[in-house]
């Protein structure tokens, strides 16, 4: 057994583009996928981007909104998750402060995802 740590002072604040929001990778598998703990604090937001990588955003804390391309703001809350497929324009936003868990990676299909459709 082996145990990692994780905590504010191991986060990196991401600031470019607009953004306000702190990342923590997690794991990276060859280049397959990767996981990443996002938080975003009060009045906190990952910028309106386009997806590099098919990407599913699950949020384990708190709730915000997220974006499509057309703009259209959708709320999300803990025990929410919002699949991206490549390419698409999407942002997020949290005005009290949320916490969500990033899988994203090429391979990543929305048939792969065991969830409930809501």
């Amino acid at each position: 057994m082996k145990f990692f740590g994780f905590d504010a002072d191991t986060a990196k604040p991401v600031t470019h583009g607009g953004s306000d929001f702190a990342i923590q990778p997690f794991v990276r598998s060859g280049g397959r996928f990767q996981t990443a703990l996002m938080t975003l604090g009060e009045k906190g937001v990952i910028a309106y981007h386009q997806a590099a990588v098919p990407q599913l955003l699950i949020v384990l804390s708190g709730n915000g909104t997220v974006c499509n391309e057309e703009k259209q703001y959708v709320p999300v809350r803990e025990g929410s998750a919002v699949f991206w497929d490549k390419g698409e324009w999407h942002e997020t936003r949290s005005e009290k402060g949320m916490t969500a868990l990033v899988i994203e990676g090429e391979g990543l299909e929305e048939s792969d995802i065991l969830l409930e459709i809501h």
